[in-house]
């Protein structure tokens, strides 16, 4: 299975647990939210209907206190609509008999035997109670819930009782249906939420399906194509997923970087050390083949020994610059930063050349000027200086100039080194910091072509570029640029 079906298939399972997960917490927050809901429009209209009672209540214990119990009737008898659209019923105890009690106006309840013997007990509670007869309702709204099926409110006077009495759920039907409304509203809106949530779970997640389908291209593509990933490094936004992208395409390319320059260097021992093990082999023979007794013969013999020895020198340095630039390119020669003073640097370097420059005739100078410390590894430095200052020296005539720069432009360092040389070919600047070539296709100038690809490498380890600007026949000027630390 390649990786863009398995990746995109774990990455749909994610996306689908993420969703029901949200789905999960959603749909649990809803419920939570209607219970509370629930319990609030319950209170709502207990705390109502304990209102309603109690003015009520107050009113008619008023009529009784002062008006008489005729007038009570008279009232509620005349009068029912309020009782009625309250669901409140009044009851009147019977003067001869304490325990019974007459329905008088209200509306009509099914009272419960046990609720109806209830009545003769509140009475005289009320009444020991309350010297005016009036008795509140004691217990919490939610103990009333729980314990009771009724509010009722006694009214006392002269020996005389009434009950009013009312449903704990007096209107559980509008309670329902405004809870059921809300819910309706709370569940469109969670239905739009979801929608949202699994666009923008899907927006988020589709740079990682991205990420797939190009990790599947290049493991089938061929390593020349791996830096067609580039294009989306450059138009990667870094505050979001697509940061992920970007770094493994950095990756990609850097282990393209490591096996492209494992494969010069194969391709180098191959082809550019073939001549000097050619020597190395045609010398051992010459001197295998001469025999001491014939005249020179030990001449011959010395001279190859001498040719081998050169040839396998010539070899090691080849091949230790070779796994110098590999070490490079891997970083595994990680730098060692620290803040440096490149004009004094610069100075040194060009004092090891003074001797060569003056025996060149050669004009070797250093334009310094107030700089400030620059953060970076000093050697690492000093070796790309040392390289383009001996290619400048190697293939620039008598009485020419080398001349050694540095400058800073807002958050740029660059150092430079600029000679009257013979110049570049402009189709062969990209070239010369490829491993093995030699702008001098004669090859009569020493060196193995390998010495600006070290630079470059060791440049690149530094986070930095090196160019060159050149033009044949007014010399060339080599450019190390570097980013400088900005302080916090």
């Amino acid at each position: 299975m390649s990786s863009e079906k398995s990746v995109s298939k774990a990455l749909a399972q994610t996306q689908k647990a993420l969703f029901f997960r949200f789905v999960t917490v959603l749909l649990t927050c809803l419920f939570i939210v209607q219970v509370v809901i629930a319990v609030l429009l319950l209170y709502r209209m207990q705390i109502n209907d304990i209102k309603i009672l109690s003015s009520m209540g107050a009113e008619y214990q008023r009529i009784l206190t002062f008006n008489g119990p005729e007038k009570l009737t008279h009232v509620v008898v005349e009068n029912p609509e309020r009782l009625q659209e309250n669901n409140i019923a009044v009851f009147k105890q019977d003067p001869s008999n304490p325990a019974i009690f007459h329905y008088v106006s209200g509306a009509k309840l099914a009272l419960p035997e046990s609720e109806v013997a209830d009545f003769p007990s509140k009475i005289a509670h009320a009444e020991s109670s309350k010297p005016d007869g009036h008795n509140s309702q004691e217990e919490s709204w939610y103990q009333q819930l729980i314990t009771q099926s009724f509010l009722t409110l006694p009214l006392v006077a002269k020996r005389q009782g009434y009950i009013m009495v009312q449903p704990i759920f007096s209107d559980l039907s509008a309670v329902i249906s405004e809870w059921l409304r809300i819910g309706l509203a709370l569940l469109v809106l969670a239905v739009i939420s979801l929608v949202f949530v699994w666009r923008l779970i899907h927006s988020t997640l589709s740079p990682l399906f991205v990420l797939a389908r190009q990790l599947d291209d290049a493991s089938k593509s061929p390593l020349e194509s791996m830096s067609n990933t580039l294009d989306f490094v450059q138009n990667a936004n870094r505050d979001d997923l697509s940061s992920i992208n970007r770094s493994v395409n950095l990756l990609l390319m850097r282990l393209h970087k490591i096996i492209k320059s494992m494969d010069d260097t194969v391709n180098a021992i191959a082809h550019d050390l073939r001549t000097p093990l050619s020597r190395l082999r045609l010398s051992a023979e010459k001197g295998l083949l001469t025999k001491k007794e014939d005249e020179n013969g030990a001449q011959v013999m010395k001279e190859a020994l001498a040719d081998c020895l050169e040839s396998s020198h010539q070899a090691d340095q080849m091949l230790t610059t070779l796994l110098k630039i590999n070490d490079e390119v891997a970083g595994r020669l990680s730098p060692k930063f620290s803040h440096i003073d490149v004009n004094a640097t610069l100075l040194r370097v060009a004092g090891w050349y003074e001797e060569t420059a003056e025996d060149h005739d050669i004009q070797l100078t250093v334009i310094s000027h107030p700089t400030s410390p620059l953060l970076t590894d000093e050697d690492k430095l000093v070796q790309i200086l040392v390289n383009l200052v001996d290619n400048a020296l190697k293939f620039t005539p008598k009485g020419g100039t080398v001349q050694l720069a540095y400058s800073e432009q807002n958050n740029l360092a660059s150092l430079s080194v600029t000679d009257s040389g013979i110049g570049i070919p402009k189709d062969k600047h990209a070239l010369i910091f490829t491993k093995l070539y030699r702008a001098d296709e004669s090859r009569t100038a020493e060196g193995y072509g390998l010495g600006l690809a070290h630079a470059k490498a060791i440049t690149e380890s530094l986070a930095g570029q090196l160019t060159v600007e050149s033009e044949v026949g007014k010399g060339s000027t080599f450019t190390i640029n570097l980013v400088k630390a900005t302080s916090k």
